[in-house]
């Protein structure tokens, strides 16, 4: 089975625009002979949506989007996350989930059960979370199916009264029960140039725990004030980093599940170096000339007008505006 991981750039309730990014990302899929094509986490609708997801028009959207890219699975699964109703009258009304559109339908579907509250997240305002665990099972594999935080449960947490796990469960221990023989993650984990290195390290872990290769999809892209630099990576069984994504830009790239399982044929590359001095300085720089653009794109602007005082500040903000959107903007 070969597995297609897409890194897009989404724009948030642009369901058409969204939906167009899928299907062309389909299409190179196919061409590369792909059996499964793995979108991150909310792309549907793109993340995050925030009280949008409070009007009932707009997940009304998200399901009919989905309606309309399952007509495109015939012969090809997708993997995809989408805003779905909660068939539980208790609890909260929206679930956070993971679906798989095989045969033209919505085949499986898996939901998010570690919700963040922290830093930018307050997904358990909106989302009511999973208590049940299943893998899912395609062109043979048993796929332990996880959304971004549900693979950071063992976070430590210091307070005034202990050091302990932020979580109480643990999503992929309650997988592996099942024997599942990859892990797939569908993310959509912002930039911080402290935490790099840290969220590579968590995906290390999990295959160092677990035995077996994790396939990550994060998102690119500037939502509110929030940049997503990507960074898409695959394990293998092994815990070597076979595969990893440029930063801040969108690609799409097909690996066969069994070059992953197979240590013979499996390859790794060197570890990513923990950011200092002027590498995080560049990297961040690249972060926000990226963000600046982004969003200056997305919200249909061309011209920026700057206030100037002539101190260092201003010359940066002056900089980082003409690197982005051109001098002459």
């Amino acid at each position: 089975m070969k597995i297609a991981v897409a890194q897009l750039n989404y724009r948030i309730a642009d369901f058409e625009g969204n939906l167009a990014k899928m299907r062309q990302s389909l299409g190179l899929a196919r061409n590369s002979g792909a059996d499964l094509v793995v979108f991150s986490e909310l792309a549907i609708c793109g993340y995050p949506p925030l009280d949008l997801l409070e009007q009932r028009d707009f997940i009304d959207r998200c399901r009919a989007a989905i309606e309309e890219l399952a007509k495109e699975t015939a012969d090809i699964g997708i993997i995809i996350g989408a805003p779905i109703v909660n068939p539980d009258p208790k609890g909260k009304k929206l679930l956070n989930a993971a679906l798989l559109l095989h045969g033209g339908r919505v085949a499986e579907v898996r939901c998010k059960t570690l919700l963040p509250t922290y830093d930018i997240f307050d997904e358990y305002r909106y989302f009511e979370p999973n208590r049940s665990f299943s893998c899912l099972k395609f062109k043979g594999y048993r796929i332990a199916l996880t959304i971004c935080e549900d693979i950071w449960d063992d976070q430590p947490v210091e307070n005034a009264f202990a050091r302990t796990r932020l979580y109480p469960v643990s999503p992929m221990d309650e997988l592996m029960k099942e024997n599942p023989d990859l892990m797939i993650n569908i993310s959509a984990s912002p930039f911080a140039s402290n935490r790099l290195s840290a969220r590579e390290d968590v995906l290390k872990q999990n295959v160092a725990k677990y035995r077996i290769p994790l396939i990550y999809c994060n998102q690119v892209g500037a939502n509110t004030e929030i940049i997503f630099d990507g960074g898409s990576m695959v394990l293998n069984g092994q815990g070597g980093v076979t595969d990893r994504f440029e930063p801040f830009t969108a690609d799409m790239r097909v690996y066969p599940v069994e070059n992953l399982i197979n240590p013979a044929t499996s390859r790794s590359l060197e570890s990513e170096p923990n950011l200092s001095g002027e590498k995080r300085v560049e990297m961040i720089y690249k972060a926000l000339v990226f963000g600046i653009k982004d969003y200056f794109t997305k919200m249909g602007f061309s011209h920026a007008i700057l206030g100037l005082s002539g101190g260092m500040d201003s010359a940066l903000t002056l900089v980082l505006a003409t690197e982005a959107l051109g001098n002459k903007n």
